[in-house]
């Protein structure tokens, strides 16, 4: 009996019940990896939404907000969390829901990344950046463009960003949807509320191509 009801224990301390499922708590960062982590600067790969000085890979809308492309350096680890400071603001950054589709640590290198991603948005459209910046997602974007402003789904319920689907949570209770076609652009928002404001995204137009001289024609006489 007492080890059943050990095995019982060490199950629940090895786990935890939430709304969608059980999660599996997390070794934490090896010191080696941990230094590595410090011994740079990392830059956040998108905006950030985080409550009460935490960020969650649930990714509630909600909540204040880290620009992407901020620099950050992180302090420290603990299981299934690190923490990092951007600018003057600290947060934990916790990895609690997605821990059946990936580890603790893909969860980390996706979020904080070692490139700075401002080169790559300053390519985008002018709609497309104003969107970012806002956190918003709008239809015809791309899903590149998507993760920069709205962050990665939780891949509790949204397993892979491959699919053409992708859910969010705007809170604690209520989700959306993000809708792509076969393109990759966002094609439909479905749910209420959502972070957009309805205002499609147009595709850039293609200069116009240069006329190709013919061939040299002799003037009349």
């Amino acid at each position: 009996m007492l080890k059943a009801w050990k095995e019982a224990n060490d199950e629940t301390c090895g786990a935890f019940h939430s709304r969608d499922g059980i999660g599996r708590l997390q070794k934490a960062l090896s010191p080696e990896l941990l230094r590595e982590y410090q011994s740079k600067t990392l830059y956040t790969c998108c905006n950030i939404h985080y409550e009460h000085e935490g960020v969650s890979d649930a990714n509630y809308y909600v909540g204040a907000t880290v620009p992407f492309a901020s620099p950050v350096r992180v302090e420290g680890a603990g299981r299934g969390s690190i923490t990092f400071t951007a600018g003057a603001q600290k947060l934990t950054l916790s990895h609690a829901y997605g821990t059946e589709q990936e580890s603790f640590q893909q969860y980390v290198d996706k979020i904080l990344v070692p490139d700075d991603p401002t080169p790559k948005v300053a390519n985008f459209p002018e709609a497309v950046q104003r969107a970012i910046r806002e956190s918003r997602v709008e239809v015809g974007m791309t899903k590149e463009q998507v993760l920069v402003s709205l962050g990665y789904p939780p891949t509790h319920r949204t397993a892979s960003t491959t699919q053409n689907e992708w859910t969010y949570w705007y809170n604690r209770w209520v989700t959306y949807r993000v809708v792509f076609d076969e393109a990759g652009r966002v094609s439909n928002i479905v749910g209420s509320p959502a972070p957009t404001r309805n205002q499609p995204i147009e595709p850039e137009e293609k200069p116009a191509a240069k006329p190709v001289p013919g061939p040299a024609r002799k003037k009349g006489r």
